[in-house]
């Protein structure tokens, strides 16, 4: 990948993240990202995997640098995007403007506008691993899509429709609200658990979660010890039980803690299929959001997508 170059850089930008705030920011943030890094160029989404489209289209007509403004679901779409671009190849850099924000966590990113930049125009891309999924989407056909940090099977997915209703949104406390009524609403799932071609078991769960990045849920620490570039995925299974026994893995769940407890089990792998057992449905969550349910299968691709500002110790 050649030095950054801001004529063949482009970033992509959900004006609907963080409750409109980029959108009314607009003039302020454009400037603000050009004076850091130069004329790059500017594209807005229109809805729901417009960032997919856009990434794959600027990658064939010669981007080398791809930056996602916005949360971690525009994040993932601009990650799927490069991805799947059939020519030329692109590095993904992170300026994060979402409600959750999991994934910044993960490389620790800046807040500050300004210093984020100098991360992307600074720093030199590290391969890190990508997830693929193959799942039914919400109308039951096969769908496939890449993942950047973290997909489950489980609340989590019912979770990220609660979010996208909301009217309003408050960052981390708009997760912990919806937590709190998923809780309410979700029929547990009972599914079968295969990694790399073994059973691992049958489980009626409240969540599997299959991580490439450490977080998810506006600062739930699903997956303490997962890395970016070890090609395997850290795999996180949360069984259902009652509110009593589950209120303490709900709160470790914020300091990592949650795996030493019996509900959870923790496994490691590159191929990862589960497959529905009752008539629940078995929610998917992918990268923030809700686009179908299991059966799934999730697949990781190793060193697939070069990566701005990786840490060491997330590598």
């Amino acid at each position: 990948m050649s030095d950054f170059d801001p004529s063949r850089t482009v970033v992509i930008a959900n004006p609907a993240s963080r409750g409109g705030w980029v959108s009314r920011e607009w003039s302020s943030l454009t400037s603000q990202i050009r004076r850091a890094l130069g004329d790059v160029q500017f594209e807005q989404t229109r809805g729901p995997r417009d960032a997919t489209a856009i990434a794959t289209k600027r990658v064939e007509e010669g981007a080398e640098t791809i930056i996602s403004l916005g949360g971690d679901g525009t994040h993932g779409e601009v990650a799927d995007g490069i991805a799947s671009a059939e020519e030329g190849r692109a590095q993904l850099g992170i300026l994060h403007a979402g409600t959750g924000g999991d994934f910044r966590r993960t490389l620790r990113s800046a807040e500050d506008l300004g210093a984020a930049c100098d991360v992307i125009k600074r720093s030199r891309a590290v391969p890190v691993d990508l997830g693929r999924v193959d799942y039914l989407d919400d109308d039951g056909e096969e769908a496939r899509r890449h993942f950047l940090n973290l997909a489950s099977v489980g609340m989590a997915g019912m979770i990220d429709r609660i979010v996208a209703n909301a009217s309003r949104r408050f960052g981390a406390a708009t997760y912990a609200i919806a937590t709190l009524k998923g809780s309410l609403r979700y029929r547990p799932a009972r599914v079968r658990l295969t990694i790399d071609g073994a059973s691992r078991g049958e489980f009626t769960v409240a969540n599997i979660c299959i991580c490439n990045g450490r977080y998810a849920g506006g600062g739930m620490m699903f997956a303490p010890n997962a890395r970016l570039c070890d090609g395997l995925f850290d795999v996180i299974v949360i069984e259902s039980a009652s509110t009593l026994r589950s209120a303490p893995v709900l709160l470790g769940l914020y300091r990592g803690a949650h795996v030493r407890s019996r509900l959870v089990q923790t496994f490691r792998g590159a191929e990862i299929v589960v497959t529905p057992l009752s008539d629940d449905p078995a929610w998917m969550d992918i990268d923030g959001e809700a686009p179908g349910t299991a059966p799934a299968t999730f697949t990781v691709l190793p060193g697939a997508l070069p990566l701005l500002g990786v840490p060491e110790d997330v590598r």
